[in-house]
Parts: C-alpha cells; structure tokens; sequence
C-alpha cells in the first residue's frame, strides 16, 4: 500500500515537473535528453515580421504562431539571404551566402556537389520529406537533393475568389498528414513544408477581415497560413508526434508594401523585404526566449542539425542557433549579414548586395559596374525601416560597410555549388511566365 502510494506521488511529481514550463536555463539540457527528435521546416513564403502576432503587429493575424513563440524561441532580427525566394532557399538550405553558391539567374540550379540540410541529415539515418508549392524550388532547380520524397501538390485546393497559381494551403496540409501516416516510426523524420498563400495574397472569404485593399488581403492571406500551421501542429498530436518534434518557421523573403516607393519583392534589399519572422517551437513548453541578437535565415541548417546531433558539414557558413538560447544573459553579439539579387527580374531591379552588421546595414550595385548614388547606408539604431539614407553624410561607416563587402564578393564562389541553364519543367515555366518572372 505505502509502495504504490509513494509510486503514485512520484509520477503526480513527473507529470507536474514535466507540465511546467522548462526554464531557459534548462533547455539545453532538456534537448540533450530528447534522442534524436523529429524536424519540421515551415517556410512561409514573402512573410515579413512585423505583420506577425508575435512581433507586435495590431492586429491578431498569426495566434497560432503567437502561442508557438509564448512557449518557445523567437529570434527579433533575423535576416534573409535574399529578397528572391532562388537564392534566399538556396542559402537557408544549404547554409551558404549568395555569393558562395552564385545562384544569380533565372535559370541557375543547385549543383550536385553541394551539401543540403537534407542530405545531412539522411545520411544521418532521417527520413526527408518535402511539400513545396514554389516554382522556383521545382526538382528541375535541384532543390529536391537528399529528399525522399518531394511533392508539389496536384491541384489548387480550396476554392478562391480570385484564380490561383500555386497549390494553396490545404493542399500542403493534405500532403503533410499523408506523409506522416506513411512514415515508418523505426526512425526520425524530417519535414519541410513551404506555403505560397501569402505570396499570392490569397485566402478564402472567411479569413478576409483585414480590408478589401492589397493589404488587407495580405494579412488576410498571413491569417490563412497560420490557420494551417495549426492543423499541422494538430496533425503532429493525433499522431503522438508532437512531443518528439522540433519546429523552425521561418520565411524566405518579406514584402514591400509601398515603403520607398515599392511593392512586392526582389527589386531591393531593405528591412521590408528582408527581416523576417523566426520562430522554434520545441518538443516541450519552454518559458518564452526572445533573442535580441542579429541572427542570419543561414543559421537555420545548423540549428537543425544541432537539434538532430548531427555533424554540421565543413561547408556550411552559418552558425548553430542553439548557443543564443543557452545565453540567458542575452549577452550575445550581431552575427553579420549578407544579402544580394542576381540578375534583374524586372525592369526596375537592379543586381545588388548588402551587408548588415546589426547597427548598419549597407547596400549597392554590383553590376554591370557600381555608380556614384547607387550605395545606401541606414543606421539601424535609429531607422530600423531603412528610411534614412545616410551613405553621404556618415562617410566612415560606409567606408567600413564598403570594404567589408568588397572583401566578401572578392572571395571565389564554391566550385560545383552552381549549375547553369537549367530546362525548366514545361508546366512550372507557364506558371512563372504568368506571374511575370520568365519572358
């Protein structure tokens, strides 16, 4: 009697232990614990923070990922690779800068002898799988490498106002549940899920309470997404999943929304279009972290790989994001940042490339040839925006930027990282030759 009494008080005391929020303090040790976890990568394409719960924006567009970022990580400056979704993904998936991996065109691919964040971890004994509804990460890019499977939904999924060109969220949602009831429990898995909604501005009538404008069908469509991050995370729970499954998500580009005179993305490379949400939603209710430190979308491989306890390779130029939640103090420094366009996707593009040191962030021209006023400067202090050009009248700082920059894009790029004249697959070249990316 007195046994099972004290064994009842015992596991009482484990599930208390178990249902309070793991201090900061103590989530390295309580990942250490976990063998192994399963992975899940959700790219929200053209997200950008600040239209985000979680992130302060006014008007409740994301709780999902609001609740997700109450009991997880948030990391408050994290900055794309690119304002175009080719090498923006290029860089987050196999952790390399633009200029390592020169994807710059239209019809450039990943090679085969780069190393991606999948083929890591399937070497490592995980089962990867992808539901991807981008053009641009078609297979015929190379983007597939180390998955094994690769879907791009058939279908459009729920019906819309408007026409749409990509598979919507349902369909994701669809494919996700399909493949975690197939995937055989005898190992860990790893699931990349990428949703188009938000770059379409596209979501169904009962999600459109933000206005009738552009941008209220912007946030309309953020609204949507999050609504199918959450069946995912429910589908995660049906199937007893979600306590051994890690999520990171994430966005690979933002969007101007009129800000300097723009809209849409890939014609420049300021705060609209490159700071982006960066959430972790770990196996477990951690009390929230918020990581002030600039963190890079070229973090996010290692950061999964340090999840999984696996090497990261040589390769990779980014930085596990594991430390920074170690370091209670915030105590951490502004891990710099680079960016660029490759060839113009439209008649007001030009070929660029940044830099941000977390206080400034620097861009210019790169090609055919750099011209007087064509170099930006923004303290990011004061004019997190990047409203305020001050390339003229902080001399120093952009001479600093400058030669920081020069030396970047003066190192060779990886050999076999890059694969030129890719054929594009005849139904995905009509999808992006109606959204005006290809002639």
């Amino acid at each position: 009697m007195r046994c099972s009494l004290a064994l009842s008080l015992l596991t009482a005391a484990a599930l208390v232990a178990c249902a309070r929020p793991v201090p900061r303090a103590e989530i390295h040790a309580r990942l250490a614990s976990q063998r192994r976890p399963n992975l899940v990568l959700i790219v929200v394409d053209t997200l950008r923070a600040d239209r985000t719960t979680p992130y302060g924006f006014s008007q409740d567009t994301t709780p999902e990922l609001a609740r997700w970022a109450a009991h997880g990580v948030l990391f408050e400056r994290a900055q794309a690779q690119s304002s175009w979704t080719k090498i923006s993904m290029a860089s987050l998936l196999t952790s390399l800068w633009p200029h390592t991996h020169a994807i710059r065109d239209v019809r450039d691919g990943l090679g085969e002898d780069v190393t991606t964040l999948a083929e890591a971890l399937r070497d490592a004994g995980y089962r990867c799988y992808a539901v991807q509804t981008n053009g641009w990460l078609d297979q015929s890019f190379g983007f597939q490498q180390g998955f094994e499977r690769y879907v791009f939904p058939a279908g459009r999924g729920a019906q819309l106002p408007k026409a749409g060109i990509w598979p919507h969220v349902d369909r994701v949602v669809e494919e996700s549940e399909r493949l975690l009831a197939a995937h055989d429990r005898s190992g860990p898995f790893f699931l990349y899920l990428h949703f188009m909604d938000v770059h379409e501005y596209a979501a169904p009538p009962e999600f459109q309470r933000f206005g009738s404008d552009a941008a209220g069908a912007y946030l309309a469509a953020i609204s949507w997404v999050d609504d199918g991050i959450r069946r995912v995370r429910e589908a995660l729970e049906r199937a007893d999943l979600a306590r051994s499954t890690a999520i990171v998500f994430a966005s690979d580009h933002g969007e101007s929304l009129g800000e300097h005179g723009l809209t849409g993305h890939a014609r420049d490379l300021r705060a609209p279009v490159l700071h982006v949400p960066l959430v972790v939603r770990l196996p477990f209710e951690s009390e929230p972290v918020r990581v002030a430190a600039q963190v890079r979308n070229l973090d996010i491989a290692p950061t999964l790989l340090a999840l999984a306890g696996v090497a990261v390779p040589a390769g990779f130029e980014g930085e596990s994001l594991l430390p920074l939640i170690d370091d209670v103090g915030d105590t951490a420094s502004d891990r710099p940042s680079f960016a660029a366009l490759g060839t113009p996707l439209y008649p007001d593009a030009a070929e660029q490339a940044a830099i941000s040191d977390g206080g400034w962030s620097y861009a210019r021209r790169v090609a055919p040839d750099p011209r007087a006023g064509d170099e930006q400067l923004f303290d990011l202090a004061v004019d997190p925006g990047e409203n305020v050009d001050l390339a003229a009248r902080e001399p120093d700082a952009a001479a600093r930027l400058r030669a920081r920059l020069d030396a970047h894009l003066a190192t060779p790029p990886r050999a076999g990282a890059r694969v030129q004249g890719v054929h594009i697959d005849p139904s995905i070249a009509e999808r992006l030759r109606a959204m005006g990316y290809l002639q």
